[in-house]
């Protein structure tokens, strides 16, 4: 293993703070990360206490580096890549001009792991960000206690902010992300595992499998093979989708556009589902259901709120109202039709015929205007306990 050590400079009360790998590196003086300021103040009890910053330092790293851990305590963390090499550092400090110098910065470079932290920074009233540009490819770990997360270009990436935001684009390998209540935007990555802990989730261009857990964070997603999305209560929006899409909102509202087989459990919100190439399967638990272009079996359980099909090709539907309304529009003849409103009124219009109806309403108003037979192959099967029935021809 290499460490990177203090130069011909005296060591301060918290130890080195210039970097020498390999005695090979080069160190400028420049301005980055932003708007960094060269002194800020924090407010103890007894006033404000002033803080020092040390002016941004670039090391370049010459050996190969191939994994990349990077731990802030709180302060940015920015990687991106360039082609080939060499891997470049620029470190950001801030710190509390009463403890004596500088926090300690600590890097190692072990068979290709390229390790830099600030442990002081862990407890002390100082931190230290940091900027590193490497090669593509590059895997990358980080730990950022509360700060910016931007990791871009890379190969894998695991990202654990802390509380801080997040934005990931063109991550090669597997993604996973813990923001615990930050937010999270991803671009254009393979297989990504999100947890926001509560922050919004936006994430587009995902080449693999998708899974997110929000926990009461809003969840948007977009052209994804397969997303399952937990948002823990908050809204969802997802289009795109490719191959099957698993959702559960806990009370959120839901909104797909263009998903293959997909299954939905709103816990209460509302639901709108269109151009769904495969079967829909929804529970609304007393959310409002609006589904249109669905291919493949529908199955709902509205719980209660109203259901409003349209468009649909379906070659069988299942519903069931429990006191809420039920429309359903078929452009294709469907084989099976089952519909138990539990009180709510029923609406179907479907084409050609004949089919096989057995209906009851309860004596409620019944106007069947298809053709009918009993010995049909196509049968719809309608009780509504005491709703009023339309069956019409589409």
């Amino acid at each position: 293993m290499q460490s990177l050590t203090a130069s011909d400079r005296p060591q301060t009360t918290r130890g080195r703070w210039i970097w020498i790998l390999s005695g090979t590196l080069t160190i400028a003086t420049i301005g980055a990360f932003g708007g960094w300021g060269i002194v800020r103040a924090v407010n103890p009890p007894n006033g404000p206490v002033p803080m020092t910053a040390v002016p941004t330092r670039i090391v370049t790293v010459t050996q190969p580096v191939t994994a990349l851990n990077v731990q802030s305590y709180g302060a940015p963390i920015k990687v991106t890549t360039a082609p080939g090499g060499p891997v470049k550092i620029a470190e950001s400090i801030t710190y509390d001009s009463g403890d004596g110098g500088p926090p300690t910065v600590t890097d190692t470079d072990s068979r290709g792991l390229l390790t830099l932290a600030a442990p002081a920074c862990a407890s002390g009233n100082c931190s230290v960000g940091f900027s590193v540009t490497v090669p593509k490819g590059v895997t990358v770990t980080t730990a950022a206690s509360g700060g910016p997360v931007t990791v871009v270009g890379t190969g894998a990436a695991d990202i654990d902010s802390g509380g801080g935001p997040v934005y990931a684009a063109g991550i090669s390998g597997p993604l996973t992300v813990t923001a615990d209540g930050g937010g999270v935007t991803v671009n254009n990555a393979s297989e990504a595992d999100l947890d926001s802990g509560g922050g919004p989730v936006t994430a587009a261009g995902i080449t693999g499998k998708l899974t997110v857990h929000a926990d009461g964070g809003g969840v948007t997603v977009s052209h994804a093979p397969t997303a399952a999305i937990d948002s823990g209560g908050g809204p969802v929006y997802a289009s795109g989708i490719g191959g099957p899409l698993t959702v559960n909102a806990e009370g959120g509202g839901v909104t797909v556009t263009g998903a293959q087989a997909t299954q939905i459990d709103s816990g209460g919100g509302p639901v709108t589902a269109s151009a769904i190439q495969g079967p829909l399967s929804v529970a609304a638990e007393g959310g409002g259901v609006e589904a249109s272009g669905v291919t493949g079996a529908l199955n709902v359980d509205t719980g209660g709120g109203p259901l409003s099909a349209t468009s649909l090709a379906s070659s069988s539907a299942v519903v069931r109202g429990e006191g809420g309304s039920v429309s359903l529009g078929f452009l294709t003849t469907p084989a099976l039709i089952h519909v138990d409103t539990g009180g709510g009124d029923a609406s179907l219009s479907v084409p050609g015929g004949p089919y096989a109806v057995n209906a009851d309403t309860g004596g409620s108003q019944e106007s069947v205007l298809i053709p009918t037979s009993p010995d049909a192959s196509n049968s719809i099967s309608v009780n509504t306990e005491g709703g009023n029935l339309q069956i019409a021809p589409a």
